[in-house]
This record gives C-alpha cells, sequence and structure tokens, in this order.
C-alpha cells in the first residue's frame, strides 16, 4: 500500500512539474453500423437578451455541434476540441494545473468526418446533450458517437458562459461565469435567496436554449439536409452535472421532449414544483452512489417517484466525472483523482448499452429493454437498481 502512495504521488509530481504532458486517446470506436459526420453551428436569438452579460443589446449567442450519420468512410477527422490553444489554457486554469499538461488533447482526433453528407435514405431521431458547469459541447463524445453509430443525429449544445469558454465565428469568447461566486466576489457560502436568485435564471437560460435550438430545426434555419434526416417526432435530451437538470426542467417545460436521461445530474437547482410533480417522459438516472450534498439524492427520491416512468441505477465505485468522457481519453484520469475505480472500457459499455437501450425503447418504439443484472454480471460492475411505474 506504501509503495502505491509513493508511485502515485510520483506520478503526480512529475505532471504537475511540467516535465510531460498527460498521455490522451483517441476516443474508441462506437459498436454500431453508422459512420459519423459532425459540424458545428453558431446561432443566435435575435427573441432573447444575454442573461450573463449586463450589455442591453447583447442578443443570446450559443454555439452547437450536430453529429449525424453518413455513409461517408473517408475525409477529415473532427478534432476533439476546437480552437485548442484556448480551450487548454482555460482547462487548466479550470482545474489549476499547467496547460502544458493538457497539450496533448489539441491533437486528438475523433471517430467523427468533418461536414460529411447526412445518410439521406433514412430519418433518425433527434438527442439533445447539455454539458455541465465548466464543461463544453464534446465533453460525452464517446456517448454521443455511440449514439449516432446506432442511428441517430445528436446535437450537443454549448451553454455560453456555463461552459468553461465558448469561441464564436468571428473570434470572440464568452468566459466561464456561471460560480455563483462570479456574482458575489466573495467565498461565503449563499444564502438560499443568493443561490435561487442566481441559480434559477441560469437554469432557465440553459432550457431555452435548447428550445430554441428545436425551435431552430422545426423552423428550417438549420442546414437542409441534416433536418430533413432528423426524425421531430420523437426527440430525446440527456445532460451530464447541471446539464442533467438542464434536461429535466426543459422536459417538464417541453413537450416535445419525449425521453430524458440523467448522467450524475444535480437536482439540487430543480425547483421543487418540478421535483414534487414529476415529468411526463420516462426517465432513467444513471450516477455514483453517494453525493457529498446529502440533498441532491434527497431530491432525486421524491423526483423519481413522483414520475409516470422512471429507473434510478446507481453504479457503486465511480465518481462524477466518470459520466462523461474523462476516464476514457487518459489513464492519467484516475492518478489526478478525476475518475473512480472502474476499468474504463467496461464503464464505457455498460453506459452505452443502458442509455442506447433506453432510448431505442422510448424514441424507436423498440420492445426489448436491457436486463441491468445481466449487464452489470458480463461488465463486473456493481449497480443499484430502482425502478417506479404507475
Amino acid at each position: 500500500m506504501k509503495l502505491y502512495i509513493h508511485i502515485f504521488l510520483a506520478t503526480i509530481s512529475f505532471f504537475l512539474v511540467g516535465c510531460i504532458s498527460i498521455p490522451f486517446n483517441n476516443p474508441p470506436k462506437p459498436s454500431g453500423k453508422s459512420q459519423i459526420g459532425t459540424q458545428s453551428i453558431e446561432l443566435i436569438d435575435l427573441e432573447r437578451l444575454e442573461w450573463f452579460t449586463e450589455n442591453p443589446d447583447d442578443f443570446r449567442k450559443i454555439m452547437i455541434q450536430v453529429w449525424y450519420p453518413t455513409k461517408d468512410y473517408q475525409g477529415q477527422k473532427e478534432l476533439y476540441i476546437d480552437y485548442g490553444d484556448i480551450r487548454i489554457k482555460t482547462l487548466a486554469e479550470q482545474f489549476d494545473y499547467k496547460p502544458f499538461l493538457f497539450k496533448g488533447l489539441a491533437e486528438i482526433e475523433t471517430n467523427s468526418f468533418t461536414k460529411a453528407k447526412p445518410n439521406v435514405n433514412n430519418k433518425f431521431p433527434l438527442i439533445i446533450f447539455s454539458h455541465g458547469l465548466g464543461g463544453n459541447r464534446t465533453q460525452n463524445t464517446v456517448i454521443v458517437e455511440e449514439l449516432v453509430s446506432h442511428g441517430y443525429v445528436v446535437i450537443a449544445i454549448e451553454h455560453a458562459y456555463d461552459a468553461n469558454v465558448s469561441i464564436f465565428n468571428n473570434g470572440e469568447i464568452a468566459d466561464y461565469r456561471s460560480g455563483i461566486n462570479y456574482e458575489r466576489r466573495n467565498s461565503e457560502r449563499p444564502t438560499p435567496e443568493e443561490f435561487w436568485n442566481f441559480r434559477l435564471p441560469q437554469l432557465q437560460t440553459r432550457s431555452k436554449d435548447v428550445s430554441f435550438v428545436l425551435d431552430q430545426v422545426q423552423k428550417g434555419n438549420f442546414p437542409k439536409d441534416i433536418k430533413e434526416i432528423m426524425d421531430l417526432k420523437n426527440i430525446g435530451i440527456f445532460g451530464h452535472s447541471f446539464g442533467g437538470a438542464t434536461s429535466i426542467y426543459t422536459s417538464y417545460h417541453d413537450n416535445r421532449i419525449d425521453a430524458c436521461i440523467n448522467l450524475d445530474g444535480w437536482i439540487v437547482v430543480v425547483p421543487d414544483n418540478i421535483i414534487n410533480n414529476g415529468i411526463n417522459q420516462n426517465f432513467m438516472y444513471l450516477g455514483q452512489e453517494k453525493w457529498d450534498e446529502k440533498l441532491n439524492y434527497e431530491k432525486l427520491d421524491k423526483f423519481v417517484k413522483s414520475n409516470n416512468s422512471s429507473s434510478k441505477i446507481l453504479i457503486p465505485g465511480t465518481t462524477h466525472y466518470d459520466y462523461s468522457d474523462t476516464p476514457h481519453m487518459s489513464s492519467a484520469a484516475r492518478l489526478l483523482k478525476k475518475s473512480g475505480k472502474l476499468k474504463s472500457k467496461n464503464l464505457k459499455n455498460i453506459l452505452n448499452e443502458l442509455i442506447i437501450s433506453f432510448f431505442d425503447k422510448n424514441l424507436k418504439g423498440k420492445k426489448e429493454q436491457a436486463n441491468y443484472n445481466e449487464l452489470a454480471s458480463k461488465y463486473e460492475i456493481s449497480i443499484i437498481l430502482e425502478e417506479y411505474y404507475d
């Protein structure tokens, strides 16, 4: 045990002094049959002023990225992050590390072809993804590419000022302003009034981003060839952390959403009326066994019992970042305590199968559903399962 601790500390020191950058992996190849195309799009909501800035003429602007099935088998592979120098710098600041550590991330290629032609022979259900606080639109590329390979279109929204950083087409930057102390300018615990005065408008802004994107797709303010392959009668949503709360809030207020998944979501920020009333859509929660914030799972338990159909799956040995790409992109994640104890391959496989099975049932009408216990045994992972049905 002592030897392991010494190796761990030596490895951390080696990284942090800047002797070598963190080694990063390309995202694992998805298991589905479809090849994947992708492109990023800037959208401006001319009917909504920016909540995060004080400029009265500043309209809400967001970057989104869409992934879709394609028949193309060659072309330029999409990089995992755009504007690598900027993103690496802000990522290093977020975790208080040296920028050099993340140098390799800017060179990582995904499995998606940039601006490939969509597969126009079929229509595919649409799924929206919402990232966590300080995250970005590509933070769950592993799950996104898996979904698309199995016949979905996925749009990930980069919520400006909630993301670690957003870079727009003209080079303008939206920095991170979503910590409550950004407004308060001190580190004292916020009062309940301060908490809700900051977090609720923020949650509403994110939810309106989702509805705005759906509006633009339906109105045709979207690349025509991609819009035409979307099955807009079957729309799902999933999100990580605050993105999980965004998914719940949007499902409650936008009846175009048909199914909702929450990845280790921050339930504390979900208003009590939604907790008590539940949502009409089928719901699945996937997360770590315990949250430091006890209220998070107290509210979750009330919420899942309020829904018509809910499943709550907790996976011991996981951490918050395990429900993003973090454990799959670098073996250093565990050393840096950004990942839990599980094998990344097994964790990836069980999450992918659970998520695809859920959306297949709710958006494609497939009757077969994943057998949770069989999957847990197959991938040598323990799960804690609760299901609620009317």
